[in-house]
């Protein structure tokens, strides 16, 4: 025969047991919420401080993008500016120096030809004209141009149509005229006076070459 277990602890033990029991459960229950929630906040605290940190950094790299286009804008309008200057620099200032086109035209001169007087100027040539005249012509700003006279004397009528020949052959000027070439009496010696008109479109542009350099290129 099997015999039943007999249980000899008093019911206030066993109640008291049991109780205990039902407590301890709700310790290690109460345990657990509280390190989970301890889990929780510790991971909400770790995405708030890389949220923060991410937004910190999308900050800067937004004031880097707002000082780049501040400075591109700066850039944008220096430029504007400067080409402005060009600009209006190109419109007054010559493109060639003056003293470079009289150099040129001294040294095509032939061994026996010599300038007395070399008068260039540069300008619009409509510079001085009526309210009227500018009113027929049109708005437009009149082209520049640059005038120049030579007076000298040569031995012979072919030394000076050679100079005309040579100015000519310069490629600066548009046109090359003999206003007059007639007798000289220069030292007791016969020669030919002569004077030279030429002008040149400003308005162009020019390639200017130093002698030497293309003595050295041919």
């Amino acid at each position: 025969m099997n015999q039943h277990p007999i249980d000899l602890l008093p019911d206030v033990i066993r109640a008291r047991s049991q109780a205990g029991i039902v407590a301890g459960r709700y310790v290690v229950s109460l345990f657990i919420a509280v390190v989970l929630v301890g889990l929780a906040a510790t991971h909400s605290r770790l995405m708030l401080d890389l949220a923060r940190q991410r937004l910190q950094v999308a900050e800067e790299q937004a004031d880097i993008v707002l000082s780049a286009e501040a400075t591109a804008t700066h850039l944008r309008e220096t430029l504007d500016a400067t080409n402005e200057y060009i600009r209006r620099y190109q419109l007054i200032a010559l493109p060639v120096e003056i003293s470079r086109v009289v150099a040129t035209l001294v040294n095509v001169l032939p061994e026996s030809a010599t300038l007395d007087r070399i008068e260039i100027k540069a300008g619009t040539p409509n510079a001085g004209r009526s309210a009227r005249g500018r009113a027929r012509k049109g708005a437009g700003r009149a082209r520049r141009s640059l005038r120049g006279e030579l007076s000298g004397f040569a031995l012979t009528d072919l030394q000076v149509a050679e100079l005309v020949s040579r100015i000519e052959d310069i490629g600066f000027f548009d046109q090359v005229s003999l206003d007059f070439s007639r007798s000289r009496t220069v030292r007791g010696v016969k020669a030919r006076g002569f004077r030279i008109s030429v002008r040149a479109d400003l308005d162009v542009k020019f390639e200017v070459t130093d002698l030497q350099e293309a003595a050295h290129v041919q």
